[in-house]
């Protein structure tokens, strides 16, 4: 009984909800949406921000951000079948796309960690600064599914059981994930370092390191997705993830990752991608223009940013009655 308790009582429960209505309000006014292609259409969609929020799931929970991502996948999604057709192969597309994700990650962490900078201000220059040096490098080409590395086209137009394997790979990595920062002790500080820095100072935990690992980690995480999304959409030029970072932070923030620091998960995350990709499709299957997916999107993420705060209020409420009770 008291485990049916906990899972009502989970963070991640009115996301699920939220999904649930969605989809039944959807169905009900378009049954094609609850079809098998419709669903294949949905789990497409999640496997690029599910990937690239579990990466941001790690940088968020510690108080900062990560605006970069959009960037840094459009240029390795290119870069990978760029060296493809140059004759480098899978393996050094993936090479290059995994150093580039490191360089930047480490740039990120040594910035904010470091130097002590605002991460909003750093992986906004380094937003501007990786699609500058992109847009420089694609110079205006293109990559054709003829340029697209073999492997990486069959991963994305193939399933495994009706399941798309590119959606099978973001689950893995949140799985994967999930354990990790419910059990490796590095991992859980990151929410010791988001509820209180100076303490999680104090208590002996590296903050320094584990803020520039954690950034390290969002940018290798981000690079190899570049093959991800190569292999979604068998093609890429220099617009390439394209303001992709607001869609992957605004999956986090509706999945419960506060942005405060300190709570929230990957499985969270995740749920929030998925809600997200629903409502695109339920607002085309109720015939709503498509503008209004940010608008719907913004709203989202207020109303989740107001329930963290009353969840929190609630708590804090809580504690201060427990201490004067006793």
């Amino acid at each position: 009984m008291r485990a049916i308790t906990n899972v009502f009582r989970a963070r991640e429960m009115p996301v699920f909800l939220a999904l649930v209505l969605v989809v039944a309000i959807a169905g009900i006014a378009n049954p094609a949406f609850l079809s098998a292609a419709g669903a294949i259409d949905i789990l497409l969609g999640v496997a690029i921000v599910a990937i690239l929020a579990v990466g941001q799931t790690f940088v968020i929970v510690m108080r900062h951000i990560d605006l970069s991502v959009g960037s840094l996948i459009g240029f390795t999604s290119f870069l990978i079948g760029d060296l493809y057709a140059q004759g480098y192969g899978l393996w050094g597309g993936l090479a290059a796309a995994l150093g580039v994700g490191l360089i930047v990650g480490a740039a990120n962490g040594f910035l904010v960690a470091y130097l002590k900078l605002p991460s909003l201000v750093v992986t906004l220059g380094a937003l501007y600064i990786v699609r500058g040096v992109f847009n420089d490098y694609a110079f205006g080409r293109t990559i054709t599914a003829a340029m697209v590395p073999p492997e990486v086209a069959w991963i994305g137009l193939n399933r495994l059981g009706g399941i798309p394997y590119l959606f099978l790979i973001g689950l893995a990595l949140v799985i994967v994930s999930g354990l990790v920062m419910r059990r490796v002790k590095a991992a859980r500080d990151l929410y010791a370092i988001g509820s209180n820095p100076a303490a999680a100072e104090l208590a002996g935990i590296p903050v320094a390191r584990r803020v520039f690992g954690a950034f390290v980690l969002n940018g290798a995480i981000t690079g190899l997705a570049g093959a991800v999304m190569l292999g979604r959409f068998n093609a890429a030029n220099a617009n390439s993830g394209l303001a992709l970072e607001l869609i992957v932070i605004a999956a986090c923030v509706v999945g419960g990752v506060t942005i405060a620091g300190g709570s929230g998960s990957v499985w969270g995350a995740f749920l929030g991608a998925i809600l997200l990709q629903a409502i695109t499709r339920t607002i085309g299957a109720l015939g709503i223009p498509q503008f209004w997916q940010q608008a719907f999107n913004g709203g989202l993420i207020i109303l989740a940013i107001a329930f963290d705060k009353y969840l929190n209020s609630r708590v804090k409420t809580t504690t201060i009655m427990g201490s004067q009770n006793d």
